[in-house]
C-alpha cells in the first residue's frame, strides 16, 4: 500500500464532518406528469447549472478500509420568464426546493501518496422536495408532495492537510425524482395595476434532478 504518515494519521480519527458546496449540471421540471398523451407528458422546463450546499458526517472503520457517511443537502433552483398578457408582460418564476438525504458507504482505495486518498462507493437516498411557482407576484403553494427514493454511486479524492483537516471532492451520479402539486389560494391578483386571473385547478408536476453532481468541501476530523 502506498500510504504516507499524514494519510494514516487522518484515517485514525473515528469521525469527520464535511461542509461542502455542490454543482449539479441539469434538472427537469415536467408540467404534465400524469397526462395520457406521451408527448404532453414528456414536456419539461430545463433548470441547469445548480449550485447548492450540504453537510456530511462520516464514521471511519479502519479494519475494513471503509467509511460510512450520512449527508443532507439543500438544493434550490428557479428561473424567471416574462409572459405576455394583453399590453403588459407578467413575471413567472418556476423552480423547486429539495433536501436530498443520503447514506453512503465508501471504500478507501489503497493507492496514493503522503497526502492523497482516493475512494469510491455507493448508497441510498430519500429526496423530499416541493415545486416553487410564482405568477404575477402570487404564489401557488404546495398542497401535496411526494418523497422520492433512489440509489447513487460516487467516486472521489481527499487531500489531507494535517491530522484535523482535509479537502474532499466527489463525483456523484444519481437520479432524484419527486412530485409536487401546487394551487393558488386566490382567484385573481393585481400586477402593476392590471388584474390577472389565476388558475383554480391543481398544478401537478414532477421534478427530475438527473445531472452529474460535483462536490468540493473541507472536512474536520475528530
Amino acid at each position: 500500500m502506498f500510504m504516507g504518515g499524514v494519510v494514516v494519521s487522518a484515517q485514525e480519527q473515528h469521525y469527520s464532518v464535511t461542509a461542502f458546496g455542490t454543482f449539479t449540471t441539469s434538472s427537469k421540471l415536467f408540467y404534465h406528469p400524469n397526462d395520457i398523451d406521451e408527448f404532453t407528458r414528456g414536456q419539461f422546463f430545463p433548470l441547469d447549472n445548480i449550485f447548492s450546499v450540504g453537510i456530511e458526517v462520516r464514521m471511519n472503520i479502519p479494519a475494513l478500509r471503509t467509511q460510512l457517511g450520512l449527508s443532507v443537502e439543500y438544493i434550490s433552483k428557479s428561473e424567471l420568464i416574462n409572459v405576455p398578457l394583453s399590453s403588459v408582460t407578467i413575471p413567472l418564476e418556476d423552480g423547486f426546493r429539495a433536501f436530498p438525504t443520503e447514506l453512503t458507504g465508501y471504500f478507501m482505495i489503497p493507492f496514493g501518496g503522503e497526502h492523497i486518498q482516493m475512494f469510491m462507493g455507493g448508497g441510498v437516498g430519500v429526496y423530499p422536495g416541493i415545486r416553487t411557482y410564482d405568477y404575477a407576484g402570487a404564489k401557488a403553494v404546495p398542497v401535496e408532495h411526494s418523497i422520492g427514493a433512489g440509489i447513487h454511486v460516487v467516486s472521489g479524492i481527499e487531500y489531507v492537510l494535517n491530522k484535523q483537516f482535509s479537502l474532499r471532492s466527489t463525483f456523484k451520479f444519481r437520479d432524484v425524482q419527486f412530485e409536487s402539486v401546487n394551487r393558488f389560494t386566490k382567484a385573481t391578483t393585481t400586477y402593476n395595476g392590471t388584474a390577472v386571473t389565476l388558475s383554480s385547478e391543481a398544478l401537478p408536476s414532477r421534478i427530475n434532478i438527473d445531472g452529474m453532481v460535483v462536490t468540493v468541501g473541507i472536512a474536520v476530523h475528530f
